[in-house]
């Protein structure tokens, strides 16, 4: 399997996603829903730098989705050595694939390795300006960190 594999398969995800939320868009009467998907992201040599899973998902006529169990986890390394950098769950949240954002009011947890745990109350993500805001009620732990200087 090759990286041009990889990268059908997620186009080929993504437009299911898109086709969903295009069919709302359109008035269906019928509700699009996807259960348990996962959407990867690729950089330009092929590397998955991130993946967007949720267990249910709905499409919106605004081109949102509306995403239950979502779990967003961002990756650096190749594709042979690849680690999870980040990791974030929320119960819910409105995602645009296209815009490459997604906004919540539920409760978040944002885990980078062994080191940071952050939760907090509501988010908004903006891929594109690499922006992740915990909108209230932020909470830090940080493990195994040294105050000697």
């Amino acid at each position: 399997m090759d990286i041009g594999d990889f990268k059908i398969r997620g186009l080929i995800v993504l437009l299911v996603v898109l086709a969903a939320c295009a069919a709302m868009a359109a008035g269906t009467n019928e509700e699009m829903q996807i259960k348990g998907f996962r959407v990867p992201e690729y950089d330009e040599e092929g590397n998955m730098t991130s993946q967007i899973f949720g267990d249910f998902a709905k499409g919106m006529p605004d081109g949102f989705i509306e995403v239950h169990g979502l779990t967003m986890e961002f990756y650096k390394g190749s594709m042979s050595n690849r680690l999870t950098d980040m990791r974030v769950t929320a119960p819910r949240c409105l995602l645009h694939r296209g815009k490459k954002a997604a906004v919540s009011d539920s409760d978040v947890r944002i885990v980078r390795g062994e080191a940071m745990v952050v939760t907090g109350t509501g988010f908004m993500w903006n891929n594109n300006e690499q922006l992740l805001m915990i909108m209230s009620n932020s909470k830090v732990v940080l493990r195994n960190v040294s105050m000697d200087k």
